[in-house]
């Protein structure tokens, strides 16, 4: 684990240091440039932490309104989280959940939810919760194998891992409302926060 937290670090190091990537995935909806009105876009900037050395970014865009991610969509099936769709789903409408009670495990249909642990990390002025959160179908709730997430209550999923080996780690968000940029976070510093927790190990 010691190893895996300086590789993180070393790669963290690395793309503070790069001006440019590659850029991959789906960064604007199917049906064009226009904006649906008062939607609140989020295009997500990832790493993929598996192939060290790459130089791409992987984008998907969140389509959602409010500040309710628990229901939203992926703008296209190109974004490299649409995959994931089933499990952040499970995830933001579980998130009131992670902050307000002490429950850890929750049954949703034939899926399972455990939440493993949270920590905190200073971030723009203030504490941020970060929870580590695994999804399973039913079969494979104590097998392990499943999706691993660490989830930001501000930010949504910030980190992925799975049992195939794909790992990403989220590096900006740029917030879009009717065609306005409305903010622009860069999200390495708590990264590199993130980093120096235990959040990768512990179980609650």
């Amino acid at each position: 684990m010691r190893t895996l937290k300086f590789l993180l670090l070393g790669v963290l190091l690395s793309f503070t240091a790069m001006s440019s990537f590659a850029q991959q995935g789906g960064a604007m909806p199917d049906q064009g440039d226009e904006f649906i009105p008062d939607a609140i876009y989020e295009v997500r900037y990832w790493s993929n932490m598996a192939r060290f050395g790459d130089g791409s970014v992987y984008i998907d865009t969140m389509l959602y309104f409010g500040n309710d991610r628990a229901v939203f969509e992926y703008s296209n099936a190109r974004c490299v989280s649409y995959h994931c769709k089933a499990s952040d789903s499970l995830i933001y409408v579980l998130m009131p959940k992670f902050r307000q009670t002490s429950e850890k495990e929750w049954l949703m249909g034939e899926n399972f939810v455990r939440r493993l642990h949270r920590t905190e990390v200073p971030f723009r002025g203030r504490a941020r919760n970060i929870y580590k959160i695994y999804t399973s179908d039913l079969n494979n709730k104590d097998t392990g194998i499943g999706d691993y997430a660490l989830v930001s209550d501000t930010f949504g999923v910030i980190y992925r891992y799975n049992a195939d080996g794909e790992v990403y780690m989220l590096n900006r968000i740029d917030v879009i409302q009717n065609g306005t940029v409305k903010d622009e976070i860069d999200l390495l510093p708590l990264q590199v926060e993130l980093n120096k927790t235990d959040i990768f190990s512990a179980v609650e």
